[in-house]
């Protein structure tokens, strides 16, 4: 990393809601695609959200793009965002990002990983862990923690940045019905507390086709919108809006309960890799479940990354 290259302050997340499992169609063929059969005909959607990722890193060179989403499928240990990360260099990120340099070329031969046959490029991460949008959000917010301290350890001797290592900033990118429980209540004060919003958290909601009006779509009913199974899959996201209003931290049987039952590759969901780390990021953490094996944030204490000055 150059020493005069500023670290990242902001944090773009894209959620995942497929994996795209590779071929000669670069995901432009939804048979490339492991989804659920509600999701017929919305992978183009997908695409749309991994470009306005993109073109939000390649607008901010203070940018970090987090690509989120655990492994969810029994066919494959690829994860959601792992898959994206792979389309989007499979597509060459869509011309979106400036010519490669060659200090990118050693930043990037350092990214390789068994599951992405394309090296990612720099200020590309990936989560891996997360199983709901709650997590999308907050284990993207710990993965970028973590990569800017390792780009802070990589300084020169001598050298020092005083930058904090939370973001100052969070874009989100997903479906547009989504925005008022991803911004309002998990980013808001009752979950995360990224504060204050209307000045932190941008949201770029991009809905898939055939929604009901009441969705943001044109479709005039449910009934015009999709099938049966697409039908009960909008309605239940009324329902699981609920479900997070009654709990923001996802910690009660209900919204951990699925957690677990989307977990089919035994994902870690510990936020920290120890006890060391944990001290490290001033989060104050508590563990879950009857066998403590989920981790999440404290009601009511302190948010690091609200202590930046903006």
């Amino acid at each position: 990393m150059s020493t005069t290259q500023p670290l990242p302050n902001h944090l773009v997340v894209v959620c995942g809601h497929g994996i795209w499992r590779g071929g000669p169609a670069k995901g432009f063929d939804e048979s490339e695609w492991l989804i659920e059969s509600y999701k017929a005909g919305e992978t183009p959607t997908f695409i749309e959200h991994i470009k306005a990722g993109i073109q939000v890193l390649a607008d901010d060179e203070r940018a970090v793009l987090a690509f989120s989403g655990g492994p969810t499928r029994k066919l494959t240990p690829v994860s959601e965002g792992r898959s994206y990360a792979n389309l989007a260099a499979a597509n060459d990120y869509f011309g979106l990002l400036p010519p490669v340099t060659k200090e990118d070329d050693a930043a990037i031969t350092a990214s390789l990983h068994p599951l992405s046959p394309i090296p990612l490029r720099p200020r590309i991460i990936v989560e891996e862990k997360s199983l709901d949008s709650y997590y999308n959000i907050l284990f993207s917010l710990v993965a970028f923690w973590r990569h800017v301290n390792q780009l802070k350890a990589s300084l020169p001797s001598g050298s020092s940045d005083s930058t904090s290592s939370w973001p100052t900033r969070l874009t989100i990118v997903s479906h547009g019905f989504k925005q008022s429980r991803l911004v309002d209540g998990h980013c808001g004060p009752d979950a995360i507390a990224f504060l204050p919003l209307d000045k932190r958290v941008t949201f770029i909601g991009i809905n898939p086709p055939n929604l009901p009006v009441e969705f943001g779509g044109a479709a005039e009913s449910l009934e015009s919108a999709a099938s049966d199974n697409k039908k009960e899959a909008m309605q239940d996201a009324t329902h699981i809006a609920d479900d997070w209003a009654k709990d923001p931290h996802g910690v009660g049987t209900l919204l951990a309960g699925k957690r677990r039952g989307r977990n089919l590759w035994n994902s870690d969901q510990k936020l920290f890799v120890d006890d060391e780390e944990r001290k490290l990021s001033g989060l104050k953490t508590r563990f879950i479940g009857p066998k403590s094996d989920m981790e999440a944030l404290e009601d009511d204490s302190p948010r690091p990354w609200n202590d930046i000055v903006l």
